[in-house]
């Protein structure tokens, strides 16, 4: 196991139904070095919810309230914590789901808690980087909001002109503003960023 990466003011919270996965990974990632919590279903993390830092770990197919509604609630309510989602029935749409969401990692059982402990500590490695771009993206003006969204999508002046009902001058002047605020150097830096925004991505869609 790999010691030397975890952080002791970290806390891991894994949610299964299946108390044997539960504990076996609680007991896991205490031997690992993390302070951890388990629980037996996402309303029992919800009930529990707090601002302490760490990663979140849940099977995906579970009684009530699955992985995939959870985090779509986490979203609504801003409760942004890197997450993992493990699952013995993966499907296509579910993971793309679950991406699209912001969702770190996926991992299909059977697994090895190794190959789980390493996707752990890179989901939250670049978990602060995620957070500087979404608080960036907040702190962008509703019309900027705009300017980005039509920006990776590749609009031209002029069409964003037209999008956003304002003149050429002024596009050019949230163009740079965007540029400037999300400290982006070319409009490929923008568009990776924008994957970390598709949780916060419903005024505007990514896809289209």
């Amino acid at each position: 196991m790999n010691h030397a990466q975890s952080d002791e003011n970290q806390t891991i919270f894994v949610i299964d139904d299946d108390s044997s996965i539960k504990d076996f990974l609680v007991t896991f990632f205490e031997m690992s070095g993390f302070q951890t919590k388990g629980f037996d279903s996402a309303q029992d993390y919800l009930d529990q919810l707090d601002d302490t830092p760490g990663c979140l770990v849940s099977d995906v197919l579970m009684p009530n309230m699955d992985g995939v509604e959870l985090l779509e609630h986490l979203n609504k309510i801003e409760h942004l914590r890197p997450t993992i989602f493990i699952t013995g029935n993966a499907t296509i749409p579910m993971s793309i789901q679950s991406m699209k969401l912001g969702a770190s990692d996926f991992i299909e059982k059977p697994f090895k808690p190794e190959l789980l402990l390493e996707k752990v500590n890179n989901a939250m490695a670049n978990f602060q980087k995620n957070l500087d771009v979404i608080y960036k993206f907040k702190d962008l003006t509703s019309k900027e909001q705009q300017t980005f969204g039509f920006m990776i999508k590749g609009h031209t002046n002029k069409m964003l002109a037209e999008d956003l009902g304002i003149s050429a001058s002024t596009v050019e002047k949230h163009r740079a503003s965007v540029m400037k605020k999300m400290q982006a150097d070319s409009i490929v830096a923008l568009s990776k960023m924008a994957a970390l925004l598709r949780p916060l991505g419903e005024d505007f869609d990514f896809d289209n």
